[in-house]
């Protein structure tokens, strides 16, 4: 019998236009740059024929709680959620932002992503921003900035989701161990090698044993620029490593065509990790059931 997911919810889907992308991304070809494979509205669109219940759109650049307001006009059959990344283009780690942004709506607030002092770090990143310095979340004693525990009373108060960025793994820790218990902390991009540290699996379950919940994404399985895909037995050991009812699981994609669409390949991404053993049950709980937990739908 074939692997049915129902009410599946992507948390992390990359759409265009977003000037972040074209900004960081490598040049491919004849200098072009990466651009989003998907709109907003094919996004949804997409989503909501493959069955999901729920999907959050992610910009580095703006707040996409207005696009998601529209669209879940356009596709009513999709709940649609936007949310906020604090990189320089939307204001940096900056109240005013994150309040607005939540006023709106956000599910999600992304600390910083090719902002982050981590991104930044690496040089192409840091020469399209013309040597600005990255954004710290944490200070040098391992303790979240003014800035951030800031962002952590507004992200409470209004039942939404701190999502880690780019973040460094000290910073993840300095978050992890200072909101998890209090608030909803998301450890995203958990064993990616292209945006953020890469984080091992014995360090994601270390996060989640303090209290985060741990996403792997589609992307992953990729080979992107020079990092090497994981096999979905890889994944599948990291999501053993780290307790499944600990884990979401979502696409990443959406952000370039050099990777699949984000519906179709968060159900390949799902069909994968079922071939490599995961059961029905446990991909339901990551995909579906824990998710809607996370965006307070259930």
């Amino acid at each position: 019998m074939p692997l049915r997911i129902e009410n599946a919810i992507d948390m992390h889907c990359h759409f265009g236009p977003d000037g972040g992308s074209g900004r960081t991304a490598p040049p491919v070809g004849d200098g072009d740059r990466l651009e989003p494979s998907v709109t907003g509205y094919e996004a949804a669109r997409e989503a909501f024929e493959s069955g999901h219940k729920a999907l959050v759109l992610k910009s580095h650049s703006f707040c996409s709680c207005q696009l998601a307001a529209n669209l879940q006009q356009v596709v009513p059959g999709l709940q649609v959620f936007g949310g906020a990344c604090t990189d320089y283009a939307s204001g940096g780690l900056s109240l005013e932002v994150v309040a607005t942004a939540l006023e709106l709506g956000a599910k999600i607030i992304w600390l910083p992503t090719f902002n982050s002092v981590e991104d930044m770090s690496r040089e192409q990143v840091a020469a399209r921003y013309g040597g600005l310095p990255g954004i710290p979340v944490a200070d040098d004693d391992g303790a979240p900035v003014a800035a951030v525990r800031d962002i952590f009373d507004l992200v409470r108060e209004h039942d939404a989701v701190l999502a880690t960025g780019h973040t460094s793994a000290a910073e993840h820790y300095a978050v992890v161990k200072s909101f998890a218990r209090e608030g909803k902390v998301l450890v995203t991009h958990a064993g990616e090698g292209l945006a953020g540290p890469g984080l091992r699996p014995a360090q994601a379950k270390e996060l989640a044993d303090l209290g985060a919940v741990i996403e792997l994404t589609a992307l992953c399985c990729n080979h992107v620029f020079d990092r090497p895909p994981k096999s979905p037995e890889v994944m599948a050991r990291m999501i053993h490593t780290i307790g499944f009812e600990r884990c979401t699981l979502a696409s990443d994609y959406g952000w370039s065509a050099i990777v699949p669409r984000p519906a179709e390949g968060f159900k390949g991404f799902l069909e994968n990790l079922w071939e490599a053993g995961l059961s029905e049950a446990q991909l339901t709980r990551m995909a579906s059931t824990t998710p809607a937990c996370l965006l307070s739908l259930q």
